[in-house]
């Protein structure tokens, strides 16, 4: 079974076009992976997707403006009891 970080990873590499070895928890989404701000609302978008089965949530435009890092997004999403190791 995959962890969180894997499948928040997997979105991301999916959405960015970016190699899976570019995204760390450490990476930070417009910095380090090239993000603009049309990827991010993609990227809450493909995120709220992939994990509405583990939990509900809706990734608030709020939400968005504080989530910069890879780790951000594993914490919120924890937060909002998605499971994951």
């Amino acid at each position: 079974m995959p962890t969180l970080f894997e499948r928040v990873r997997d979105v991301i590499v999916a959405q960015l076009k970016v190699k899976p070895e570019e995204v760390t928890p450490e990476s930070h989404l417009i910095d380090d992976l090239r993000a603009d701000s049309l990827d991010i609302v993609d990227l809450t978008i493909a995120l709220e997707e992939a994990f509405s089965g583990d939990a509900e949530f809706e990734i608030t435009e709020e939400d968005a403006e504080n989530i910069r890092t890879v780790q951000d997004i594993i914490d919120f999403l924890r937060e909002k009891g998605v499971p994951g190791d």
